[in-house]
This record gives structure tokens, sequence and C-alpha cells, in this order.
């Protein structure tokens, strides 16, 4: 039998990470919701500061 590459191994890890994560947002829940909602309310309230800064 052959042994699972390292590399699909990893990249089956990301896209389980990805499942879940979007399975979050659109449910609207967890950290990463709440900081995409609260770049979105100040992007809309200020275009020039639609950009994060690099610090």
């Amino acid at each position: 039998m052959t042994q699972p590459n390292a590399a699909d191994q990893a990249q089956k890890q990301r896209i389980r990470a990805l499942r879940r994560a979007r399975r979050y947002l659109r449910a609207n829940q967890g950290a990463l919701a709440r900081v995409l909602n609260t770049y979105a309310r100040v992007a809309e309230l200020d275009p020039a500061r639609r950009f994060l800064p690099d610090q």
C-alpha cells in the first residue's frame, strides 16, 4: 500500500478548514465574522479606510 503524501494531507486540511470557516461566516458567528463585519462597517462609513493598515 502507498502512504499518503504530506503535501496531500496538508491540502486536505486546508480544504477542511475553509469549509468550516465558510460555515461560521454564513452563520455570521465567530471571531472572523466579527472582524469582517467590523471591517465592512468601517469601509461603508469612510471609503478611504477600506484597507487595513500593515501595523
